[in-house]
């Protein structure tokens, strides 16, 4: 593939990329033509198809995935191509991390940590119910590594979803541990399993929109529909261990202004709450300024505005 930052004028072009606008417009001639924008997840590139009508051009919309034969030129100073030939292109042709931001780091890495955390949990009930999901559901486990783990605000990106749930639960374990009243094994469970729902609230890539449920239940109210279903057929749980975790999972945003039926009534799901409160906000913070044109922008005091948290924080670190 070649990627659309690796283009230059001049270049033929033979790859798959996203169509993200398509629309129709009249030359001055008065022919009509299309004016197509296609992504990679390294940008964008605008397209025209003069010819409409031409054999080899698939009728297509955005949102599709298309095969483009065309050639690169140069007009006012941008590049754009020249379509000459498209296609839809099949399902297995498309490699979805080509098209969309994917997490820094390694899905290998990623599921041996998510493995570890599993294999550390020494409650028989709550070790098996992880292994229902994460081990023994391979369809579950692929879908979960891959997910984004939210549609805008942070981890919106591939992988997004189990990166934030292992820094969730580092975050939760390194806590419980300065403590010798708070269960380890609830914590590290229910920080793995709270937001698995995330999987039904957005549709996967490239759709990543809310679906009807997620619109009209949410992820906290569907995690705990989908793990209570799985303790009912896993069996043996004491009422004690099912009805923990499910408080943990209906509070882990901490306050009814954040979606949360429950607040945390247990230490252990206050644990969480923060966990998972702290990892989104570093996230967001690192996500704005990643994405910020922060130069010359800072004032004398080294504070950055962040527009999400409506408040100021001091980046130390930041390399101007």
């Amino acid at each position: 593939m070649q990627f659309i930052n690796e283009i230059k004028d001049g270049d033929e072009i033979n790859s798959i990329y996203h169509v993200t606008i398509k629309s129709k417009a009249t030359a001055k001639t008065g022919k009509e033509y299309f004016n197509v924008v296609l992504a990679d997840r390294t940008g964008t590139i605008d397209a025209k198809i003069w010819n409409t009508e031409a054999p080899g051009i698939e009728e297509f919309k955005p949102g599709d995935f298309a095969y483009i034969d065309g050639d690169v030129l140069s007009y006012n100073n941008q590049l754009q191509i020249r379509i000459t030939r498209l296609r839809i292109a099949e399902n297995d042709e498309v490699n979805i991390e080509d098209y969309f931001a994917i997490s820094k780091y390694s899905k290998d890495d990623m599921a041996k940590e998510l493995d570890g955390f599993i294999n550390e949990v020494k409650n028989k009930n709550y070790n098996r119910i992880l292994k229902s999901f994460f081990i023994d559901d391979k369809e579950f486990r692929e879908k979960f590594l891959s997910h984004q783990g939210a549609k805008t605000v942070h981890h919106s990106f591939v992988s997004g979803l189990v990166e934030h749930t292992l820094a969730t639960t580092r975050l939760a374990r390194v806590i419980t541990l300065n403590y010798n009243d708070i269960n380890l094994d609830l914590v590290i469970t229910a920080s793995l399993l709270h937001d698995i729902a995330k999987m039904d609230e957005i549709a996967s890539f490239p759709v990543n929109e809310y679906t009807d449920e997620g619109m009209l239940v949410g992820h906290i109210v569907l995690g705990y529909e989908i793990i209570s279903k799985r303790i009912d057929e896993l069996g043996g749980f004491t009422e004690e261990e099912k009805y923990e975790l499910l408080h943990c999972i209906l509070a882990h945003h901490g306050t009814a202004e954040f979606g949360s039926p429950k607040q945390p009534m247990l230490m252990e799901a206050y644990v969480v709450s923060q966990a998972d409160n702290t990892d989104a906000r570093l996230e967001i913070m690192r996500e704005s300024i990643a994405n910020a044109k922060i130069t010359n922008k800072m004032d004398r005091s080294g504070f950055i505005t962040n527009k999400f948290l409506g408040t100021n924080f001091r980046e130390s670190k930041l390399k101007l």
